[in-house]
């Protein structure tokens, strides 16, 4: 029998991070094959190749872009049946199908939909019967996700008299063997938590007693582990923030990471790890929830300490696979028993693996999905007992916004191919009559406004911009972060909007303050993962699609206006080129003065560094990148080769002002340098070479393989020791050279690149200006660079730093360096007194001509 089995995620591969949809899918994927099934996984295209592993596995992978190309994907393939694996998929699916479909539905939505504000929770209902009733079996991950779901599919309209449709299927595991842990005298204890930090999903109460006791009772032979991060598909992807509790927790006990691939997280857990945790705050969701980290936990030999009122619970019990908790203040006293007898780990780990052999192995819980195939019954329900509103047809997100500004270059889309009917033709008879009217309405509607914008007008600055600037680990988020620092100190206040519904920043003399908008604003604006899907059939590149959200969101027109009148502030900057829509709008309509801050040339950088960029995607991004430029009243670039691009696309000139990137200059004079030898081990007889970046960026993550593959190597054959120290978050997982050691995220570079000997950047590809260049140069380190490395930056090589493309010249460069402390020591004078003019606070009072000019 063929099985198509269509997922959200991609095919599970150990090199990404991985989504429970995939390692579910994974499970699935497995047990069919080897129950004889032949089964192709279906996956949205936006997700990228799969992994060739996949293959190794007997499993097929397709993509598909669209409703129209998964229809003539499953035609083509003509399964005998299909298995979703997420419950909205069912409405990708062609109307006519006629071939039986099992619909997973091990995360019960509606329970996790009550903790999401922007969500209309009756519209979910309606969604979620309405897909219900096309399905014909249904897969949950416990017994009480099958009582939960009994009742659903009354409502929908099945008959459940003599049986319900429901198969409870765990969520698998044993997808490799293992050994059980061993415990001996001197091993340091070392508890596990974390993973995707889901808003119903409440941990510290249960953590933070936790994190002390480790301390009290430890005395330094046990600690913490922490994963976090988002979703792993999620269009917006703003630093996490940590708690006041959380931030006092002693660095000495607890290790945090983001996210890992799958791969590493599963070597990572096994090699260091001995108990994982799953404990979190008791709410409707917990309690019918089928935890994919506890899986991976049992699955390594990790014995579990978890709640009590979990399912899972009564199995931990019932085979001594861990610890039973049911109350925080319990907390203190189980770790004190557990580092008493701490060999009790080793007995609990083997437990842990028989309960996952006997009860979660992928090749036991798949029978009753076998059994169904073997004789698939189409369910065909009845009438529903509450009609689910048909779905309306999919509408492009843009169709969705307020009419549109005269002129406005904003992303349009075609008309939906499928004819509007009910509610839907009424909404598209109301847009034809606005657009009508909309010349006649436009003079007395913008006079109103704009008188209303003069009422309470003050010396305040609304900074819209992308979400991920604090922790400010990358040199977009240092400039965005600085600039509204440096500004609030010579205006009332600078307000940080984002993709964040629910919260702003008011900054005031370099305090930031965290604000929340009106729980009736954070609810308005399309469906975020549907303007992603909108603009990556449009032609944008998947990795930078956030950067545009804007030009599909109307979200960020109704946060800036409701900041503006509730804040006086009559100037809008916009931070990259599709922010420009709400900040154009904001001036439009209230008065003021409109900014936008050019990083780079941005349509320009996506068609270098994105080979299969699309021409459609790229004149996309070129009509919106100069559509918001000339329709701005000023445009800061920071160097004068982008100045010269914006010139040559057509810009006008005295719409374009160069204010260069800063740096901070106090920071740096203020950091001690540490002894990075000592802390890192390295030999004293090696250099230390430095390099910073976030190496998600796929240009920082190439220029350390460069310099691994290419440079490293050939400074051993000219007999030089060094050791590279990759400092930034996100490393790769992979080693890349035994001499080139990645940090991770750290509090502050600059105590870093003190104590280092010398700085490379062996960049290939990129754009903008090298805002770590500045970094070393107020350090005052000797720099080695090729030329897109020190693109941007008006340096003479041999005076500030030394700018080589060729390999051989690269490696002969740091190696004359090394053995050259004076010259290092002029070139590092040199670079100092070039950033002495770029500090901060002198970059804010050019960009405080700008605002004073409104």
């Amino acid at each position: 029998m063929k099985i198509l089995l269509i997922t959200h995620g991609e095919p599970l591969d150990p090199e990404r991070i991985a989504s429970g949809n995939s390692v579910r899918a994974h499970g699935l994927a497995l047990g069919l094959i080897a129950a004889g099934h032949a089964v192709v996984q279906v996956y949205p295209e936006a997700l990228g190749e799969p992994t060739p592993l996949i293959v190794e596995r007997g499993l097929r992978a397709r993509r598909y872009a669209d409703r129209e190309t998964l229809a003539a994907l499953i035609a083509e393939e003509a399964p005998d049946a299909l298995i979703l694996g997420y419950w909205e998929l069912i409405e990708r699916l062609p109307e006519s199908l006629d071939i039986p479909i099992v619909l997973d539905v091990v995360a019960p939505r509606i329970l996790e939909a009550m903790y999401q504000e922007h969500l209309d929770l009756a519209d979910e209902v309606r969604r979620t019967l309405a897909c219900y009733r096309r399905a014909d079996r249904f897969l949950v991950g416990n017994r009480r996700q099958a009582s939960f779901l009994l009742p659903w599919l009354l409502l929908a309209g099945f008959d459940c008299r003599a049986d319900a449709p429901i198969d409870v299927l765990p969520i698998s595991a044993g997808f490799e063997r293992v050994e059980p842990l061993t415990y001996s005298p001197d091993t340091r204890l070392r508890l596990v938590a974390g993973g995707v930090s889901w808003p119903w999903r409440r941990t510290e109460d249960w953590l933070d007693p936790l994190v002390w006791a480790l301390e009290r009772h430890g005395q330094g032979r046990a600690g913490l582990v922490m994963f976090a991060g988002h979703y792993v598909y999620a269009a917006d992807q703003p630093p996490l923030e940590l708690s006041e509790r959380e931030r006092a927790w002693p660095e000495s006990i607890v290790e945090r990471h983001g996210l890992l691939p799958y791969g590493a997280m599963r070597a990572y857990l096994r090699r260091e790890c001995h108990i994982g945790l799953e404990l979190a705050d008791e709410n409707p969701e917990r309690r019918h929830s089928q935890s994919f980290r506890a899986m991976e936990f049992l699955s390594l030999g990790l014995p579990l300490i978890c709640n009590g009122y979990t399912e899972l619970a009564e199995l931990v019990r019932d085979y001594d696979a861990g610890w039973i908790v049911d109350r925080v203040e319990d907390v203190d006293g189980l770790i004190a028993a557990i580092l008493e007898h701490p060999e009790s780990v080793g007995r609990k780990s083997a437990n842990a693996l028989r309960l996952v052999e006997e009860r979660f192995h992928y090749g036991r819980t798949l029978r009753p999905v076998l059994d169904f195939l073997a004789a698939p019954v189409r369910a065909r329900p009845g009438a529903p007992l509450i009609d689910p509103e048909p779905p309306a047809p999919p509408v492009p997100p843009s169709v969705e916004e307020p009419a549109a500004a005269p002129h406005e270059p904003s992303v349009r889309t075609p008309e939906a191919r499928v004819p509007p009917r009910g509610s839907a033709r009424l909404k598209t008879l109301a847009r034809a009559a606005l657009g009508r009217a909309r010349p006649r309405l436009k003079p007395p509607v913008t006079t109103l406004t704009r008188g209303l914008g003069r009422l309470g007008r003050r010396r305040a600055v609304i900074l819209v911009s992308r979400s991920d600037i604090r922790p400010t680990n990358h040199g977009a988020a240092v400039k965005i972060e600085r600039t509204a620092w440096g500004l609030s100190f010579a205006v009332e206040a600078v307000y940080l909007i984002s993709e964040d519904r629910v919260r702003y920043h008011e900054v005031r003399q370099g305090r930031f303050v965290e604000r929340t908008f009106p729980r009736w604003l954070s609810a308005l604006g399309p469906d975020p993962e549907r303007v992603r899907a909108f603009l990556l059939d449009s032609g944008i590149p998947a990795d930078d699609a956030f950067l545009y959200h804007p030009a599909a969101d109307w979200s960020f027109i109704a946060r800036t206006l409701y900041l503006a009148l509730r804040s006086g502030a009559r100037v809008y900057q916009a931070e990259f080129p599709a922010y420009g829509r709400a900040t154009c709008w904001a001036r439009d309509l209230l008065g003021g003065r409109a900014l936008l801050v050019e990083h780079n040339v941005e349509y320009q950088r996506l068609a270098d560094q994105v080979p299969d960029l699309s021409r459609h995607g790229y004149e996309m991004l070129r009509k919106i990148e100069l559509g918001w430029c000339n329709r701005s009243d000023a445009v800061v670039v920071v160097s004068e080769a982008d100045r010269q691009r914006l010139l040559a696309a057509g810009v006008a000139p005295e719409r374009l002002h160069h204010i260069p990137h800063g740096v901070d200059l106090d920071g740096f004079e203020r950091a001690a340098p540490l002894n990075i030898h000592a802390l890192h081990g390295i030999p004293a007889d090696h250099a230390v070479l430095v390099y910073h970046g976030i190496y998600l960026y796929p240009p920082n993550l190439e220029a350390m393989e460069v310099m691994a593959r290419e440079i490293l190597p050939r400074l051993e054959r000219l007999g030089v020791a060094v050791t590279v120290l990759a400092i930034g978050a996100h490393p790769p997982a992979r080693e890349l050279h035994p001499h080139l050691r990645f940090t991770g995220s750290v509090e502050s570079v600059a105590p870093y690149l003190k104590g280092a000997d010398l700085a490379v950047v062996p960049l290939q590809k990129g754009g903008g200006t090298r805002m770590k260049i500045l970094d070393y140069f107020a350090a005052g380190l000797a720099v080695v660079s090729t030329a897109k490395g020190a693109e941007g930056i008006p340096i003479t090589s041999g005076v500030e730093a030394l700018i080589v493309d060729d390999h051989d010249a690269f490696a002969q460069a740091v190696a004359d360096l090394l053995a050259d402390p004076e010259r290092r020591a002029r070139l590092g004078a040199a670079a100092r007194a070039f950033v002495a003019p770029l500090d901060w606070r002198a970059i804010a009072a050019r960009y405080l001509e700008l605002v004073d000019s409104v």
